[in-house]
């Protein structure tokens, strides 16, 4: 099944239609996905879109008992606001409830349609402030913009000593609502303010930005502008080895924008709620696993399992070996050459992004919504399966919603090294552990140096 196209319709139910008892009094709900599948958020909308599908296809699997049969239609609303509030009323004509809403400016224009047919929508990943508490049929994944900005501004003001902060912000409702926070909470006044589109000229807003002699700049973007921003500021010199710190939103958090950013992106720190893609916890380790396995080109699928068993045999060859045995260095060298194998494999592997992340516990909120019902009337009754929702384990954490219809999750920073997204705290952690193991090296080595004098 391909999300590319621009409508896709899923089914899940108690059990599949072809299994034996399977009849017409199990019921069927309806529900509807517009997402911006293509144009400047696609990159954010198809992450969603895949989690969507995933968490859809556990349930077809049978595995999950649920009393209604679950159609779920996917459209894309081509990243424009109007567009998907217009799709959201058509499909409300069907639809017990919706997941839309990706970015900030859609899911404003989507909540009075949501308001008037007194149907539930579910955003994965809007941020603006003002979609807080907006309506009781409207729920978010996504903490608010504040809670990002008030993340980023301490870190830098109390962690980094930035001084002068100017912003950088894209021309979208995205950009100027996480800029208004940044600057709300702030705490004094701004370097400066500089405003851009994708299209307008980045050396001028470069030259503006840097005229304000900042040692901290704040993009408030996303995803090709949010890149092109990264990459213009450190051609023109805005470098960490300066004691410059570049920083931005969990925008960053995705691998098509790490990737257009290049090595620019080295260096620039991000908010993000947590989600650890290598880490054992559940449900999330199980998600990235099965996100691998479907996600990922069948043949790159092959040689990670074959590189898994390889390395494996070659561990396994090692167990017991005496520390005499002249095939213990041949061994070693077969076990080092399945390590680099298995670590070039896993690389080439389609690893989630938090975005998919949220589209699959979305998904789970819909589902765990409608388990809580015994009988739906009229569609206004979704609402008592959305409110008794309470600590729903996902897998970009344990799902609480807040009166106002705001998630109860908060954010922490990560730094991006070598290309790749880490917990700054972590990433401290370590280097200081290596630091200090390096010293009490160095401090032996001194202390036998003496005593052989």
């Amino acid at each position: 099944m391909n999300f590319r196209t621009r409508t896709l319709v899923l089914l899940g139910a108690l059990c599949l239609l072809l299994t034996a008892g399977c009849g017409p009094e199990v019921p069927t709900v309806n529900f509807s996905v517009i997402l911006p599948m293509t144009g400047p958020a696609g990159i954010y909308g198809e992450e969603i879109a895949n989690g969507i599908q995933l968490r859809q296809d556990r349930l077809m699997s049978g595995d999950e008992p649920l009393a209604y049969n679950v159609v779920v239609e996917v459209i894309d609303s081509e990243g424009d606001a109007q567009q998907a509030a217009s799709l959201l009323e058509t499909a409300f004509s069907t639809s017990l409830a919706a997941i839309g809403g990706a970015t900030s400016a859609e899911a404003l224009a989507m909540v009075p349609v949501a308001e008037d047919a007194d149907r539930v929508l579910v955003s994965p990943s809007a941020s603006s402030p003002e979609l807080s508490g907006a309506s009781e049929y409207f729920y978010r994944l996504f903490p608010s913009a504040e809670i990002e900005a008030s993340t980023m501004a301490t870190f830098l003001r109390d962690r980094v000593n930035v001084q002068r902060l100017a912003l950088v912000v894209e021309d979208s409702a995205f950009g100027t609502s996480l800029a208004d926070s940044v600057e709300t909470v702030w705490g004094t006044e701004l370097a400066g303010r500089v405003t851009f589109t994708p299209s307008s000229d980045q050396n001028a807003m470069v030259q503006e930005a840097l005229g304000y002699e900042a040692d901290g700049i704040y993009v408030a973007a996303s995803g090709a502008a949010l890149a092109e921003a990264i990459q213009a500021l450190r051609l023109a010199g805005f470098d960490e080895g300066d004691e410059k710190r570049l920083a931005t939103s969990s925008s960053l958090m995705i691998e098509a924008v790490l990737k257009a950013a290049g090595p620019a992106a080295n260096g620039v720190f991000f908010t993000a709620p947590v989600f650890d893609v290598d880490g054992p916890d559940e449900p999330t380790a199980s998600f990235v696993a099965d996100y691998r396995e479907r996600f990922t080109d069948p043949a790159a699928w092959t040689a990670y399992q074959e590189a898994v068993a390889e390395d494996e045999r070659a561990r396994t060859a090692l167990e017991g070996m005496d520390l005499g045995n002249p095939g213990l260095a041949a061994a070693r060298t077969d076990a080092e050459a399945a390590v680099e194998a298995l670590t070039a494999a896993e690389a080439a592997l389609n690893t989630p992004s938090y975005y998919a992340g949220l589209g699959y516990d979305s998904m789970g909120v819909l589902i765990g919504a409608l388990a809580e019902l015994e009988v739906i009337n009229v569609p206004s009754d979704f609402l008592k399966g959305m409110r008794a929702i309470r600590e729903l384990p996902g897998v970009t954490g344990t799902i609480q919603f807040r009166e106002t219809g705001d998630v109860q999750k908060f954010t922490r920073i990560y730094q991006v090294v070598d290309g790749k997204p880490v917990d700054f705290e972590k990433h401290v952690e370590e280097r200081l552990r290596k630091l200090r193991e390096e010293m009490a090296r160095v401090t032996q080595q001194i202390e036998r140096a003496n005593r052989n004098q």
